[in-house]
């Protein structure tokens, strides 16, 4: 029977190839195998038809919000890398845009002259271009493939595409996981797809330039290497950044240094968690000897790529440390990672959250799986890993896997893994998945509610069983790990839309813990206070005007937590001597109260129009017309960021405004 339905399987496999050669001949292209490859999926993953074509996703104002919040960090630091590609290339009708990790439009920035073009073509912030929705596109294949690529023209799956001709490069956090990329389109391109590698060498520094400052930002207060290859001159694009914590663990790494350690280690080891020794042949100590406490760069024979490499070593705060400070073992024996708060540090003073605490740790090392729940940005992945590092686990590893962010073709394989040969196109070596990198620790299955049911089944069985059966394996492998989940949907929901099981519901919540949203915390001040020692450089010297700290403490915080830390981020970095004044906050803070300068913040609450609908359609008459000229003298005439407020397109704003007699004064900002 097992051989009937591989038959049947390849049998229909065969028809997809045959049918994706047939289009392509009736297109007169000639794709790469990374195109056909996307094809296929398209086909026989997704169920698409070539021939009918689909709309582009557009998020509502509200869910970009969310997605914006929740990808601050990101959209600080990749911007600098949006706008200076665009500078280049702009002027030459290309638009470029920014995305998350799962093809959301976070920025963009389009070519003046033609704007309403790219708005019409699907190019604009808030589209969402996903593989499995629009099928082979530029920003989706290279979200699914994870590498720098062109799609051409005739190349898109869909037809109504075919004017497009996008190059795309991935951008990675310095742990390797997808953060997003970076894409230049063009409309109306004529000449030969060979034409456009220059745009994509252009695309591929920038995103290259936008991962290695995040990598600097993320590791600021860590210890780092720089490793150049002396063959390479001084080409920046080539320079490994690593960074090593006290004990010669690496941490992080650029995509440099990813491309050129990963499959060159011995036992199929990773680079992230391996020691610096295995790199340069020098532990820490000997590093920081050879190059005075980082006064001097090394020269040596990388005995890895066997080629002569200079490092360069950056010790935190510019401190020149010899001799090399030993970092003092833990009771158990287990090596000092990461500083992460504990369970204490997390709870505060909140006494809702203390409780929940103090019943944790009633279950931790019990074998009773954790379901956390709560609002995005409450700090579900802190508390996981605090329990982690709280349990009899500790030194083992901690892996998360966020099952919102990874396609749906590709979950499987990331949770079971496969073993060499399985299939055409897999890792020669093999990929294990995240439940066996788990083994021996913790599971983090975070945003569990998005799940695809099908996957749930073979999760549940795996958990039941404690065992799994990677593809291509011939034998099971035991699992030997906790489970913690989390979510911030309402489960009992999902199971009633048999979006979930209850039986894989059951088997999860073991035990639940509540993450309480941040206006409900009573311990803000705590809060603000952790932020600061823990991730900003101490709260010594941060000081607060009655304004700033009254609209600290009376905000609605949406995005909570890491809400919260990106405004204190952004504050401290907008403030003169870290004394955060009421002009250094965000604006969307500083629109929820109005303050009498001079008095003690009288504040006017709009807790009442929070849930109130803001889109344009929502008024009729003369009231739209008063609903528009208020949002544009809100904006200062910004047609785009009307356009995301009310819930319409450029187009539809201007055609208003002709409408209604409304005149851009000539003194706009």
């Amino acid at each position: 029977m097992q051989d009937f339905y591989h038959k049947q399987y390849q049998q229909e496999k065969s028809n997809v190839v045959s049918y994706v050669t047939d289009n392509f001949n009736k297109r007169n292209i000639k794709p790469d195998n990374l195109v056909s490859r996307s094809w296929e999926r398209s086909i026989f993953d997704y169920g698409l038809d070539p021939d009918k074509g689909t709309e582009v996703e557009i998020l509502t104002p509200q869910e970009l919000q969310n997605q914006i919040e929740r990808h601050q960090s990101y959209l600080q630091i990749a911007r600098n890398g949006l706008n200076g590609l665009a500078k280049r290339i702009n002027p030459a009708n290309y638009a470029v845009l920014l995305t998350d990790e799962i093809g959301v439009t976070l920025d963009a920035r389009l070519p003046k002259e033609t704007a309403e073009d790219w708005i019409n073509a699907g190019l604009r912030i808030g589209s969402v271009w996903t593989e499995k929705n629009n099928g082979t596109n530029g920003i989706g294949t290279c979200l699914v493939e994870k590498q720098s690529l062109i799609i051409h023209r005739s190349e898109h799956f869909f037809d109504g595409n075919s004017e497009m001709s996008c190059a795309v490069s991935p951008i990675f956090e310095p742990t390797g996981e997808l953060m997003g990329c970076l894409n230049a389109s063009c409309l109306g391109f004529n000449d030969d797809k060979q034409h456009q590698y220059l745009t994509l060498q252009m695309v591929m520094m920038f995103s290259r330039m936008i991962e290695n400052t995040f990598f600097k930002q993320s590791y600021r207060n860590q210890i780092r290497l720089n490793i150049r290859k002396t063959s390479f001159l001084s080409d920046l694009a080539y320079e490994q950044m690593i960074a090593i914590s006290e004990d010669g663990e690496v941490i992080g790494a650029n995509r440099a240094a990813f491309n050129d350690y990963d499959g060159l280690l011995q036992q199929d080891k990773k680079l992230i968690g391996c020691n610096i020794s295995e790199i340069t042949s020098l532990n820490l100590e000997q590093i920081f000897s050879q190059s005075n406490g980082g006064a001097s760069d090394i020269k040596l024979e990388s005995p890895l790529l066997q080629e002569e490499v200079e490092i360069t070593l950056y010790a935190p705060s510019g401190k020149i440390i010899t001799p090399f400070p030993r970092t003092p073992a833990k009771p158990n024996g287990s090596r000092q990672r990461h500083k992460h708060p504990s369970l204490e540090q997390l709870a505060g003073n909140d006494l809702t959250v203390q409780s929940n605490v103090n019943q944790i740790k009633n279950v931790i090392d019990k074998d009773i799986p954790i379901l956390i729940t709560g609002e995005t940005g409450t700090g579900k992945e802190a508390f996981a890993r605090a329990i982690h590092d709280a349990s009899e686990r500790s030194s083992g590893p901690f892996v998360a896997l966020n099952c919102a962010a990874i396609p749906e073709s590709l979950i499987e394989s990331e949770l079971f893994g496969y073993r060499s040969g399985s299939f055409t196109g897999a890792n020669r070596k093999g990929m294990k998945g995240k439940l066996e990198l788990a083994n021996g620790g913790t599971i983090f299955l975070d945003e569990i509610g998005d799940m695809p049911v099908q996957l749930q089944t073979r999760l549940l069985r795996a958990l039941a069983e404690r065992e799994i059966l990677p593809l291509g394996a011939t034998a099971p492998t035991p699992l030997d790990l906790q489970i913690i989940s989390a979510t911030h949907q309402n489960l009992f929901d999902r199971i009633k839309e048999k979006l979930f099981r209850e039986d894989f519901y059951y088997r999860l919540n073991g035990m639940s813990l509540q993450l309480p949203p941040l206006r409900e915390r009573t311990d803000k001040d705590f809060i603000i206070r952790s932020i600061l020692d823990n991730e900003l450089g101490g709260a010594s010297g941060v000081s607060f005007t009655p304004q700033a700290e009254q609209i600290l403490y009376s905000y609605h915080w949406p995005g909570n937590i890491r809400q919260l830390s990106n405004v204190l981020r952004f504050a401290i970095a907008m403030s003169d001597d870290r004394h955060i004044k009421l002009e250094n906050l965000p604006i969307e803070l500083r629109s929820e109260k109005q303050f009498d300068i001079g008095s003690q913040a009288t504040s006017i609450s709009v807790d009442q129009d929070a849930h109130q609908d803001t889109s344009l359609s929502s008024f009729i008459g003369e009231e739209e017309g008063k609903k528009l000229l208020e949002s544009l003298r809100k904006y200062k005439w910004n047609i785009t960021h009307v356009s995301d407020e009310l819930g319409v397109c450029r187009s539809t704003i201007y055609r208003k405004m002709r409408k209604y007699g409304i005149k851009q004064p000539n003194d706009v900002f």
